[in-house]
């Protein structure tokens, strides 16, 4: 085998150069647009201008050569680096698609699509017929030379449509949404077109057969990707995210299936950008690709890659073959009937949507934008020797132009179009949901000895997350020890009394159905049962377990657990409260039953708070345990003041005791947590109570409302051989006579 030589020391020189320049100068003046209050994707366009033949190459020639090599062996190292960057920057806008709006609107994409590619290219074939002899490269084939100029005003750029929405905060608005929906539909019928005119241009007559699997290969390849793909890629998150958990791995997933996908479409004559965007939809409605991991693809994609995509668009054009009125007055001709035919287009196709005059407006702002897909188009039809270099310069000059006005005309119309309440409430419930610990949770560990406890704990949970998809629970028990979990005969410290492991297998399967018909609302194929045979002690089987990327520690308590009183639940169960690695979510019930023959009723829920920061996690809680089963929350704030003349604990409604400025604060709390529960859609009440002890406020206000469950947020402090959360919370578990959770 021959030994393939390296890169040479001065093309890898010339390519960190060509890398440090663009991506500097493209933030530089990315930056100084957002000081004048213009999206970056402006300034990042114009770096490549700037670097480029039209400035660079005008003022100082031999840096340019430099700079940009005439090899284009040596140029194309540069295009790798932007078009990894063009694919990333489709997986990033496939996150923020919400594919169930763009179906519910798919209609309106469909028709505003159709008249936004049927009218640009209707006026680019006209336009094709007549332009003198000298713009076309070959007379004689002005057919078609008419074909691809209606293609190359008919395409748009997604890549920059989205950056420019991202920006702006509109990507997942309902205009942004149908933006993108038609924008994606315009240029699969686009790519489609110019793989036929391409065809035309090689052999002089149009292939049918090409025509026809290049449109089967697209239905085919989003059918599959919706279906069975959608299936595959959750699957290979699950798998990645329990054996290798952490945001890395699963970054290097979905770059791995963006490259792989992309190809895939690619080798199918479809473009690679259509794969890249698939993958990043599917990857989206993956709740194992946590925020965190997004964040950090998002972060390299818009700060490093996407800039040099942008900045790599425009060294190609050279503004300088303007200077020629003839050419100067073709291109602006050119230009225009790129920007009427889009407008126009995209007006027609709002108006047969019904949409009013500003979202016709924002929809051919946004699909006029050709951007590098245009620079694209206009070197492939340079390559076929379809259009001269005067005709590569102008469209280029409509790609960079078009995606320069973009932005503005967006910022400018995007601001009138009116935000109806369902799109209103829409977007505050996506926003509510990424910032919900329950919405975002996958993988739930419940350890279980199938008592009365464990029973309350999972029905608990199973009210929690009633309406929550995809969040797997995994009910486990342990066997093959002294005290094995899954076993109660024998007491927490004597051995067990199954005399065989069969046996206590056995038991322990017995345990796990109690526990798992408690689980209702969570689906059967969500539901994951373990026995784990024990090498050591349970609390190392167990914390062991829990180790392995779960999100949420679930543990049920009752007093006979709590064999003396220093510890706080029982031995087992502090011990795994003091060293859990995720959040713990411990319940301590006060049923007569230990084997769950009691159902708990709940029915009013207390929410003690002391401000939204920190209740946020146990208002989460109460909110959907109490959504789930139509209880009532009683939010609380309890004000510590010393007994006078008055009894020392009083309701706001009692009305002893002057309130004071600290009180009028204490008010505010409390309505704007009950403001957070009541927009869940749950009856709530405020209560404003004064006691020398606010734990002992919390515990007699409980036993006065008659309520079913407190729920609690703490976090646990370091204590020697107990679980602790803090004094308050400790006497809330001791003293309340009503079922407790604490999450912490």
């Amino acid at each position: 085998m021959q030994t393939i030589p390296p890169l040479a020391h001065g093309s890898v020189t010339i390519l960190l150069l060509q890398l440090g320049l663009l991506l500097l100068v493209a933030r530089l003046l990315g930056h100084a647009a957002n000081r004048v209050g213009l999206p970056a994707v402006l300034g990042e366009l114009l770096a490549g201008i700037v670097l480029g033949p039209s400035i660079l190459g005008a003022v100082a020639p031999g840096a340019f050569a430099a700079l940009v090599p005439v090899d284009p062996a040596r140029f194309h190292l540069l295009e790798v680096f932007a078009f990894l960057g063009v694919l990333l920057l489709l997986v990033v806008t496939g996150l923020e698609t919400d594919i169930d709006l763009i179906v519910s609107k798919g209609r309106s994409a469909a028709a505003i699509s159709l008249m936004g590619i049927v009218v640009p290219f209707s006026l680019g074939f006209l336009l094709g017929q007549l332009l003198p002899d000298a713009f076309v490269a070959d007379p004689d084939q002005r057919l078609v030379f008419s074909l691809f100029l209606g293609v190359a005003m008919g395409i748009s750029a997604i890549p920059v449509i989205a950056k420019v929405l991202m920006e702006m905060n509109a990507v997942k608005r309902d205009i942004g949404q149908l933006t993108l929906a038609a924008g994606m539909i315009d240029d699969t019928i686009g790519w489609i077109l110019l793989s036929v005119v391409a065809g035309l241009a090689r052999s002089g007559v149009v292939d049918v057969p090409s025509v026809i699997s290049a449109v089967l290969s697209v239905i085919v390849v989003v059918g599959l990707s919706f279906t069975a793909g959608r299936r595959f890629v959750a699957w290979l998150f699950k798998v990645v995210d329990e054996r290798e958990g952490g945001d890395l791995a699963k970054v290097s997933l979905l770059m791995v299936l963006a490259l792989l996908f992309g190809s895939l479409t690619h080798a199918l004559n479809i473009e690679a950008v259509l794969g890249a965007f698939i993958v990043g939809i599917l990857a989206g409605q993956v709740k194992r690709f946590h925020r965190s991991a997004r964040h950090v693809f998002e972060t390299f994609t818009l700060g490093v890659f996407a800039p040099i995509f942008f900045a790599t668009s425009g060294l190609r054009v050279d503004l300088r073959a303007l200077l020629d009125p003839t050419v100067l007055a073709v291109g602006v001709l050119a230009l225009l009937v790129a920007i009427v035919g889009k407008f126009a287009g995209a007006a027609l196709g709002a108006k047969l949507s019904g949409l009013g005059k500003w979202e016709a407006l924002s929809l051919g702002a946004g699909m006029n934008a050709r951007g590098a897909i245009e620079i694209i188009v206009a070197t492939i039809g340079l390559g076929l020797g379809v259009l001269t270099p005067e005709m590569y310069t102008i469209i280029l000059l409509i790609a960079i132009v078009t995606s320069l006005m973009a932005p503005p005309i967006l910022r400018a119309t995007l601001r009138r179009v009116p935000m109806t309440a369902e799109e209103a409430r829409r977007l505050d419930d996506a926003s509510r949901r990424e910032r919900s610990f329950i919405a975002n949770l996958n993988r739930v560990l419940l350890p279980t000895r199938g008592g009365g406890n464990s029973v309350t704990a999972a029905r608990l949970l199973s009210l929690a997350l009633e309406g929550e998809r995809a969040v797997e629970v995994t009910t486990m028990a342990v066997v093959g020890t002294a005290a094995p979990v899954g076993v109660r005969a024998g007491g927490p410290d004597g051995p067990a009394s199954a005399e065989t492991f069969e046996e206590e297998v056995a038991t322990a399967e017995r345990a796990l159905d109690v526990v798992g018909a408690a689980l209702g609302s969570v689906p059967a194929s969500d539901r994951r049962r373990l026995v784990q045979r024990s090498t050591g002690s349970v609390v190392d089987t167990i914390r062991e377990e829990s180790r392995r990327g779960y999100d949420l520690l679930v543990l049920g308590a009752t007093d006979e657990d709590r064999q003396d009183g220093t510890s706080l639940f029982g031995g087992l169960i502090d011990r795994l409260v003091q060293d859990a690695t995720s959040p713990v979510f411990v319940v301590r019930e006060q049923l007569a039953g230990s084997d769950g023959e009691e159902a708990l009723n709940v029915r009013r829920i207390l929410l003690p708070t002391a401000g939204t920061g920190s209740t946020r996690r146990p208002l989460e809680f109460a909110t959907a345990i109490a959504r789930a089963c139509g209880a009532r929350v009683d939010v609380l704030h309890v004000v510590e003041r010393e007994p006078q003349a008055e009894p020392w604990l009083h309701s706001r409604a009692g009305g002893a005791g002057a309130p004071s400025s600290h009180d009028g604060i204490a008010e505010e709390l409390l309505e704007s947590v009950a403001a957070e529960v009541r927009a869940a859609g749950v009856d709530v009440v405020t209560h404003l109570e004064w006691a020398a002890r606010a734990e002992q406020g919390v515990v007699d206000v409980a036993r006065r409302l008659e309520v079913d469950l407190v729920v609690l947020s703490s976090s646990v402090r370091p204590v020697t051989r107990r679980a602790f959360f803090g004094h308050r919370i400790d006497h809330v578990l001791a003293e309340a006579d009503c079922t407790v959770l604490v999450v912490s």
